[in-house]
């Protein structure tokens, strides 16, 4: 093997911070080095430095003389007026050879010029110059570029130029590779290919990615990069990071160690001291005590999702579902059901329909009206609150800075959640469009963690984000109590978090289009129904308590502690053991009391028509229980009030503000608190909740 570049002492300083400090690495023949860490770190920098599209300000990067270097970018710009083909001409490795050649054909009855086309033909076959063509026809066929070789390469969107860039990169057969984030935009076919690409790849190679499982597979080592500094380790990101863990674990124990017997010879000395006895010695050992350094703490993403308070067991149900643009067909006979509890990975190929799914389950678009199997059914399960999050922008609006869109949402609890989403204040003026692909997808996943969704259409979540995000992200969707459907291309997180595998492939049937199946994992194949029945199954567990539960349960439990306290009956260590017990229970109920008294006091939010209606309950569940109704966007309009028994208006109402908030109430009463009957006044007809349903054009499941 040789060595194909070489970067010693790489120092970088960005304004006042030291972005890297005196970095070096060296990459050979057959090499693959990852570089890790969250965003920010200096990976992109590192890599620019190594491509000499940036100078150091310090240290120095070597390349062999000659070196064929190809690189990716993250963002790659093409000049106005260029095309793909003539791109791709231009990444030829073998123009000139190919271009001599033809030069001399022409002149092959002169013996020296015979000798040497011969010599440059023998080269240029040795070479695989008559193969390439056949090579890259390859590459952009599985990248899906062909169809643009015409097309002006500045028009295409930002995912089809990437996938360009990375074709052009491969076609250019360098010697030295400098990726970063290829994964980008790549289904789970090309992220494939790609891995056996590389894998066989015989020169050097550095690069980036968030895909845990695509650095796994390809990379011979790897470059964790934290606070400037970059320690080296064997294999790709899971043998990394736990050689990494297995080092911090270790130098925390070292600097206990340490700093107990730096204490135990400090007082030792004291004491010594105090009694008037020699302590020379003693101080001199401690003189000469080293204590470890500890190892720096990691920033952890706080992520969490809350679900809403739908109890429906079926949230959603869909039959004969299509889709057409024009004449091409997207999707078509999708039949689906989703159940409280699950976790849904969607996957396919890039175009096959999985965003014209989300968007239909959403209702951001409408099924076609009379498809060839049968007229199309979606339904949502009353009560049911669906939050999507779009792949572009992340449920942000485009032009408004960052802590606007949450103050105005969520008021003063913005500055809260875009901290636990690793935002700074200096981030919070920064509007959706200045802000990078990572920082607006966690923007968007803390916008999702507040608004409390019974269902979460997510599409490519895991695009942009770092590792540190992803994993955060993985743990939220696990604890999630609701039902959410992921789009993503992300092998592992897919296997991490789903309890349900749908795919979209193309139909064999004549007009093509998407078509919906599942399977039944990852190492199992066998075919399962979308929307099969499971009557038979035990129901999804509960949701977890809300905050009003948990704070009772937990001053109960407050109460019995302080009553044992008072009994005369206890030992010194029972004692201290409930003292302490009293002590971690009152630091529970000061956040429940925070979370509870901080929140507007309602118990339940339903949409109805133009209203969005808030509801408080008051008493238990029994025949005596009441509530109150009320229209979210002005409290000084009348309200509805219940005693159990008889439901009447504070006041006269606007005719088309009563009706709706009255719609509201019934549908509360009769189908969240599963009452019985509702007298309308006190005069006034009783209405049972089997006519209701009547009315309704359904009966009671």
């Amino acid at each position: 093997m040789r060595t194909l570049l070489q970067a010693e002492e790489l120092s970088v300083l960005y304004a006042e911070r030291l972005v890297l400090d005196r970095v070096s690495l060296s990459v050979r023949t057959g090499e693959r080095l990852a570089l890790l860490g969250r965003n920010g770190a200096g990976k992109t920098t590192l890599l620019r430095l190594l491509s000499g599209e940036r100078r150091p300000d310090e240290g120095a990067v070597w390349k062999e003389d000659g070196l064929r270097v190809a690189v990716l970018g993250q963002q790659p710009v093409f000049a106005q007026g260029v095309s793909v083909q003539e791109l791709l001409e231009a990444a030829d490795p073998f123009l000139l050879a190919r271009n001599e050649l033809e030069a001399l054909a022409p002149r092959l009855e002169d013996p020296r010029v015979l000798d040497r086309w011969m010599t440059l033909q023998r080269r240029f076959e040795d070479g695989g110059g008559y193969g390439w063509r056949v090579r890259t026809a390859r590459i952009f066929g599985v990248l899906d570029l062909t169809r643009f070789l015409t097309r002006e390469a500045a028009t295409l969107s930002g995912g089809e130029r990437t996938r360009l860039s990375l074709a052009l990169a491969l076609a250019q057969e360098p010697e030295l590779l400098l990726l970063d984030e290829p994964t980008n935009h790549l289904d789970i076919r090309m992220r494939e290919w790609l891995e056996e690409e590389l894998l066989a790849f015989p020169g050097g190679l550095v690069l980036t990615s968030h895909d845990r499982e695509f650095l796994d597979e390809v990379a011979t080592r790897s470059l964790w990069i934290e606070n400037g500094s970059a320690s080296e380790y064997p294999g790709g990101y899971s043998r990394a990071r736990a050689v990494r863990e297995l080092e911090r674990r270790t130098q925390g124990r070292a600097h206990r160690l340490g700093v107990r017997e730096e204490q135990r010879l400090s007082s030792s000395a004291e004491q010594l001291d105090l009694w008037g006895r020699r302590s020379k010695a003693v101080k001199s050992r401690l003189s000469r005590t080293a204590v470890a350094e500890a190892p720096a703490r990691e920033r952890r993403l706080n992520m969490r999702l809350l679900a809403g308070q739908a109890r429906a067991r079926l949230m959603l149900w869909g039959e004969h579902l299509g889709k057409s643009y024009g004449e091409r067909v997207v999707l078509q006979g999708v039949a689906l059901k989703i159940r409280q509890g699950d976790r849904i990975a969607l996957m396919g190929a890039n175009g096959t329909g999985k965003t014209t799914l989300l968007r239909l389950l959403a209702g951001e678009d409408y099924p076609d009206p009379a498809p060839r199997e049968g007229v199309p059914l979606l339904r949502l399960a009353p009560g049911v609150q669906v939050v999507t999050l779009d792949q572009t922008w992340h449920g942000l609006e485009p032009g408004a800075g960052l802590y606007a869109q949450f103050e105005e949402r969520f008021g003063n609890r913005a500055s809260a959640l875009l901290g636990r989403a690793g935002f700074r204040q200096e981030d919070w003026p920064k509007t959706a469009d200045e802000l990078s692909g990572g920082e607006r997808a966690r923007a968007g996943l803390a916008l999702v963690s507040a608004l409390r969704a019974d269902l979460l259409l997510l599409d490519e979540p895991t695009n942009h984000l770092d590792i540190e995000a992803l994993e955060a992200l993985e743990e939220a969707v696990q604890a999630y109590a609701g039902a959410v459907l992921i789009v993503t291309h992300d092998r592992r997180f897919a296997r991490e978090v789903a309890n349900r595998l749908w795919m979209i492939e193309e139909a064999e049937s004549e007009g093509g289009g998407g078509v919906l199946r599942e399977v039944a994992g990852w190492t199992d194949r066998t075919p399962l129904d979308p929307a099969r029945s499971l009557e038979g199954d035990p129901p999804p567990p509960p949701p977890p308590p809300n905050a009003r539960e948990q704070l009772r349960v937990e001053e109960q439990h407050l109460a019995a502690l302080n009553a044992q306290l008072d009994s005369l009956g206890l030992t010194g260590r029972e004692e201290a053991r409930a003292r302490s017990e009293r002590h971690a229970v009152q630091g529970r109920i000061y956040g429940l009391y925070e979370e509870v008294y901080y929140q507007p006091q309602y118990d339940w939010e339903v949409r109805s028509g133009p209203l969005r209606v808030l509801a408080q309950r008051f008493g238990a569940a029994e025949e005596q229980g009441g509530g109150m109704f009320w229209a979210a966007h002005d409290l000084s309009c009348p309200h509805l009030a219940w005693d159990g028994e008889v439901l009447r208006w504070s006041g006269p109402p606007p005719e088309w503000y009563g009706a709706w908030l009255l719609g509201a109430a019934l549908d509360l009463i009769f189908l969240r608190w599963n009452r019985g009957r509702v007298r309308l006044g006190e005069d006034g007809a009783l209405l049972t909740r089997r006519q209701y349903f009547d009315r309704l054009g359904w009966t009671s499941r």
